[in-house]
């Protein structure tokens, strides 16, 4: 479904009328926004502030200065000139300025502009820690370390200090020195939220726990900052909790300027958590901003199979595989294509699919189910079998439906040779020996996968069921053939019927108890032991009261 301008405009319109107010309030959560690398949401926030005094208007424009420099944008260069237009005695006016003379490589320019900064901040640590990190991403590390020897000099325990040392450490890897840093920068000033952040992210993969309880911690300390629940959102996500991501991503995810990706993360916690028609409204903004996103188009898809949109997730999905790279291709992408075209009925189609999706990786058993229910759908019963015995040879874990589909498949299979297109067909003694042959080959696999089924549930009644359904079949043969057993359904019909009498006071159970009941009449009647006929037939009768035919054969045996 695309979004005309106006629905998105409306969207946008609904988002900005949903930010919480305390996000535009001073310049101190648009600082908080670009020092957690939130660049549009600070934009947003600095953007926004009105009546500002002179040295918080200069902030304002040096914090926008850093948000375009950080973009690439020359509009970094204007704002800071601002900044110092606002006032002259803001020293990170001149900060932003030796910035860009850096990065044109007007290195002694930047030291003067640096130096003046220095100059009318004698006594601010935070001015020489910003000088530093304008150093340190030019990665000139002599004179990082020149500007934070003088930020100690002014105070030891400034905790901006210890952040771009840990961030130095961070850069070479030394991931428990930059953590040391981070928590000497906490010890230095208990509502430092940045240093909560970088440890957080930090320990986001190596020990997601400790990283949640450095975030938990930074919520005591601001419980409206922002990138604490994009993180807490993310961590969740990869853990696989969507329910705590989700909660996370939902006191956010409205902010203006908020980072694409945690649209797209979101949009990705609605289908996990089975909130088809919400992440679909999500996956429509993204692709408003980002038309080309991979992972969006191929969401799209997936919902619309969710949301048994079946024809247009066929479409989405075709567009999809034929835009995104191969290489970006995955099989999951392939299974929901083959599920796709089995439900506008393209089984061949659907089976190209799945093994598209076998070849990309055969260890993923579910493909090879696919691949049965394809067959099946097809009535292609010995192939299904095939699928289902790859299926059972990677899978571990596989579940009393899977036995019983798997039964019912020989079950099926098994069934052609007493269609009255087989029957009705000459064999040689050579094809009836292969026949006979395949029927046993089907009648044991299906014997023993009704067997796991009772293993795996004895109080259900399906596995006894199939197994005499399965197990009738010999009645057939005994007829022709005197050697045959004759009632071999019997035992397992029995134990059926008491399970389900037992449990049918809805009738639900009344169409299986009714095949059973066919059985018995009819093979008593073939035994001719007709009283014990005649008690299943009117157990019939009294299910069926209306049924003529049942009424017929019991008056002619009654006058037998």
């Amino acid at each position: 479904m695309k979004m005309n301008r106006k629905q998105i405009l409306g969207l946008l319109i609904a988002v900005v009328l949903f930010v919480p107010a305390a996000l535009f309030a001073g310049n101190e959560r648009g600082i908080d926004l670009y020092r957690a690398e939130f660049y549009d949401a600070a934009k947003y926030s600095l953007l926004e502030q009105k009546n500002l005094s002179p040295e918080e208007q200069a902030e304002n424009y040096y914090y926008l200065g850093q948000i375009y420099y950080k973009q690439n944008s020359d509009s970094a260069a204007h704002y800071f000139s601002r900044a110092i237009s606002a006032d002259d005695n803001y020293p990170l006016g001149y900060v932003g300025e030796g910035t860009i003379a850096l990065s044109k490589g007007d290195a002694k320019g930047a030291e003067t502009l640096f130096k003046r900064a220095g100059d009318i901040a004698k006594k601010d640590p935070s001015v020489q820690v910003a000088i530093a990190e304008a150093y340190f991403n030019a990665d000139k590390m002599p004179e990082v370390n020149e500007a934070l020897k003088k930020a100690k000099k002014i105070d030891k325990k400034y905790a901006g200090t210890f952040l771009v040392e840990g961030d130095i450490f961070k850069k070479q890897d030394k991931l428990g020195d930059a953590a040391g840093r981070y928590q000497d920068a906490i010890a230095a000033d208990p509502n430092e939220k940045l240093a909560y952040l970088r440890l957080g992210k930090l320990y986001e993969y190596v020990n997601p726990k400790y990283a949640l309880d450095f975030l938990d911690k930074l919520i005591q300390v601001d419980p409206e900052y922002i990138p604490a629940y994009a993180l807490i959102g993310d961590i969740n996500r990869n853990q696989g909790t969507y329910l705590q991501a989700l909660r996370a991503y939902e006191k956010i995810i409205n902010i203006p300027g908020l980072p694409l990706v945690q649209h797209e993360r979101y949009a990705q916690l609605l289908y996990f958590t089975d909130q088809y028609e919400k992440s679909l409204q999500e996956i429509n903004y993204v692709l408003s901003q980002d038309p080309d996103n991979v992972v969006m188009h191929r969401l799209r898809a997936y919902n619309s199979f969710k949301l048994e949109d079946y024809e247009q997730g066929v479409q989405q999905m075709e567009e999809f595989l034929s835009k995104a790279p191969v290489d970006q291709h995955i099989y999951l992408d392939y299974i929901t294509y083959g599920r796709l075209l089995l439900k506008v009925k393209r089984q061949e189609d659907a089976l190209a699919a799945f093994q598209k999706a076998a070849n990309l990786d055969s260890s993923k058993s579910e493909i090879f189910k696919e691949m049965a229910t394809a067959y099946e759908s097809m009535k292609n019963y010995p192939e299904a079998i095939k699928q289902y015995e790859k299926y059972f040879e990677i899978e571990p874990n596989a579940t009393i439906l899977d036995y019983h589909y798997y039964g019912v498949a020989n079950y099926n299979a098994a069934s052609r040779f007493f269609t009255p297109e087989y029957t009705g067909t000459p064999r040689t003694p050579e094809q009836q020996q292969q026949d006979d042959a395949e029927f046993q080959v089907y009648l044991e696999q299906g014997n023993k996968a009704f067997d796991k089924v009772i293993e795996l549930r004895p109080e259900s009644y399906l596995g006894y069921l199939f197994k005499g359904y399965l197990n009738a079949f010999l009645d057939v043969i005994a007829q022709s053939d005197e050697t045959a057993v004759a009632g071999a359904a019997i035992p397992y019909y029995d134990k059926a019927l008491e399970i389900m009498l037992a449990g049918n006071e809805d009738g639900k159970r009344n169409k299986e108890i009714l095949d059973v009941y066919r059985y018995f009449a009819s093979y008593y009647y073939v035994q001719k032991d007709y009283p014990k006929a005649l008690e299943y037939f009117r157990k019939i009768l009294e299910m069926q009261p209306n049924n003529e035919d049942v009424k017929q054969t019991i008056e002619a045996i009654e006058k037998m």
